[in-house]
């Protein structure tokens, strides 16, 4: 059988900003904890297309991720990653988001 969304997609929410330590290094926040989006379907640009994002500018994205119509909306430079199972440990995929697009039939977001 073949499932239509094999795939998750966690966010990385920190509890606080970024700050530099006494040698000038940035530092993130320690308590960094990924939060479950949703499932997902995981599809790699492997011929390096782009889309055009706000203000007219194109990118080339790593990965196209198809998610439910229900889905929340993930906003644009969110921290995300791509995992093949529900507990976050095994990455296919990281990045910030690109583009969110909510569609008629399922949404999509570009990392």
């Amino acid at each position: 059988m073949v499932k239509q969304y094999p795939h998750y997609l966690f966010a990385v929410q920190n509890g606080g900003e970024a700050h530099q330590d006494e040698d000038g290094n940035w530092v993130q926040p320690d308590n960094a904890a990924p939060v479950l989006i949703a499932s997902c379907r995981e599809e790699t640009n492997g011929k390096g297309t782009q889309i055009q994002v706000a203000g007219g500018t194109f990118h080339v994205f790593v990965s196209l991720i198809q998610l439910p119509k229900d889905t929340l909306l993930v906003g644009v430079g969110t921290s995300v990653f791509v995992a093949d199972n529900a507990d976050g440990t095994s990455v296919r995929v990281t990045g910030g988001v690109l583009k969110y697009d909510v569609g008629q039939l399922h949404n999509r977001l570009w990392i």
